[in-house]
């Protein structure tokens, strides 16, 4: 069978892929990563595939149309996103009126918590692949093969039955993650290296997962919380390591290796024996992870030997209480420790900060931001919390009336940059988004900070030009983004409760409530 696995278009450079969608200040655009590993695996069930990523290549909807009509695929798979899930929707139903003979599958976080809604909204879908979808669209191109799919007896599949929408069984995660195909020689067919970007990486890298799953229990962040569960489970450290050589033998343009792991460093006798498996078999290549605080020192310096660069961490808050409230599991003492291991390392940190959580007032934002001075991260991003439809702070900020809209297209600017959809107690929507933009320009922007990373240019011309690339990309944003709101949202002020300022339970996310049973 013919499956087109598709990344559709929606805006310039829009980077679906990501934990937050957007078009990203910074310039970044991810791969399409889950997308190519569906891919690979149905091509290892002997289906014909193609990998299309439009916002990548500047694809329009009608150019996307027309490729399709001139080789028609019997599958289409579309992945999609919150803010973009109408705009999806609304080409899924154009692409099904233009080739009705296609089926088209949507797949993603948004699709997964929202199955329903999305078959009753587009006439055109026939099929949603609710959480990892690797098997799931395979068996399902494997069933449509036949005269009469059987489509009960596949896994995490949703279609329109004799009873409107309907879906089937949980599908089990994936345990042996071994099974996915390799993800660099997919991209070396169907995508342009150069096009993608990640502004904490040196460029041109390529992006690559070491493992699914997060046993952090943030109740805001959408992979662990919609798809991928709280359990980590990796692929071989010699099936990984392979694919760097593969990639270092065959790529040389490649410069460095980006992992989009939640927490690379999530079970560390994986991580250590990847580190050793590296050095061994001589990978060059240097590599980006994203780690939490919790990382103890000895499995920080292997991975620092074995070539991590540069990670992310997502500090998130200065404040303790908000620390407990979103579940993150650290507390300012360990974010602490960690950067002073980071520094004695010499591993470059890019600190991620979140305000908008329950509890949250000026003044703990304020703490967060001294904060993110004084843990002197190489850099840094400051942003609401992005609530996603199946994560735990969805249901929170709906069910206390803290959002502002349910319009997703809303969750982004006119232009895609991120817009603050939630409003507290005391924080309306539109000081939470100016505080973002104020810590932003207030850290980056101060004459220690600028100095620092002028001594790091002269002593690191590659870190320099890399910084570099970064600071143009976001004057182009801050001289041309003027962050138009696509719809004029009433703001309220809400009253302070007397004990906004207590410890509160959150809601479970999806696959918290996959695990119980419910």
């Amino acid at each position: 069978m013919k499956i087109a696995f598709i990344n559709p278009p929606f805006l310039p450079r829009f980077s679906r892929g990501q934990r937050s969608p957007g078009v990203i200040k910074s310039g970044t655009l991810y791969y399409p990563y889950w997308l190519t590993y569906a891919a690979g695996m149905a091509e290892k069930h002997g289906h014909e595939i193609r990998l299309i990523d439009c916002p990548a290549a500047g694809q329009s909807a009608e150019e996307l149309l027309a490729a399709l009509l001139a080789e028609p695929a019997d599958l289409i798979v579309l992945e999609t996103s919150t803010p973009s899930w109408e705009t999806d929707g609304r080409l899924a139903d154009r692409i099904g009126q233009t080739l009705p003979e296609s089926r088209i599958c949507m797949v993603g976080t948004h699709v997964t918590a929202q199955w329903r809604q999305t078959l009753q909204a587009f006439a055109e879908v026939d099929y949603v692949a609710i959480g990892e979808y690797d098997l799931t669209v395979t068996e399902l191109a494997d069933a449509l093969q036949g005269d009469k799919p059987a489509l009960a007896g596949i896994a995490g599949l949703a279609y329109r039955g004799s009873a409107g929408a309907q879906r089937t069984a949980e599908r089990p995660l994936l345990r042996d993650l071994d099974q996915l195909p390799w993800a660099a020689p997919i991209y070396q067919r169907f995508l342009d290296f150069d096009r993608y970007y990640f502004n904490l990486s040196h460029h041109p890298m390529i992006m690559l997962i070491g493992g699914r799953g997060c046993t952090s229990m943030c109740f805001y962040c959408v992979y662990p919380q919609v798809m991928h569960g709280h359990r980590y489970r990796h692929r071989s450290a010699d099936d990984l390591v392979s694919e760097l050589l593969w990639v270092q033998e065959n790529l040389p343009q490649i410069k460095e290796i980006t992992f989009e792991d939640d927490n690379f460093a999530a079970d560390p006798v994986f991580a250590r024996a990847f580190a050793a498996r590296a050095i061994e078999r001589g990978v060059k290549l240097p590599f980006f992870a994203n780690l939490r605080t919790t990382v103890d020192f000895d499995t920080l310096k292997a991975l620092r030997h074995a070539g991590l660069r540069s990670c992310a961490v997502g500090f998130e808050s200065g404040d303790p209480l908000l620390l407990q409230n979103m579940r993150k599991g650290q507390n300012l003492e360990l974010q602490k420790r960690f950067c002073r291991y980071a520094a004695e390392l010499g591993v470059l940190v890019h600190g991620c900060f979140m305000v908008g959580f329950p509890g949250e007032t000026n003044e703990s934002m304020e703490r967060t931001l001294q904060l993110a001075m004084y843990l002197k991260p190489d850099s840094a991003q400051f942003y609401p919390v992005m609530p996603y439809p199946g994560t735990g702070a969805f249901r929170y900020y709906q069910e206390n009336g803290y959002l502002t809209t349910e319009n997703f297209r809303d969750w982004l600017t006119v232009e895609g940059g991120h817009q603050c959809v939630i409003q507290l107690p005391g924080l309306p929507a539109s000081a939470i988004e100016a505080f973002c933009e104020r810590a932003f320009r207030r850290f980056h922007f101060r004459p220690r900070y600028l100095f620092a990373k002028l001594g790091q240019a002269l002593r690191q011309p590659a870190e320099g030009y890399r910084s570099l690339r970064a600071g143009m990309h976001f004057l182009r944003y801050t001289l041309w983004n003027h962050r138009r709101h696509p719809a004029s949202t009433a703001e309220k002020v809400l009253p302070i409760p007397p004990d906004w300022r207590q410890r509160i339970r959150v809601p479970k996310g999806r696959m918290e409530e996959v695990k119980k049973g419910t």
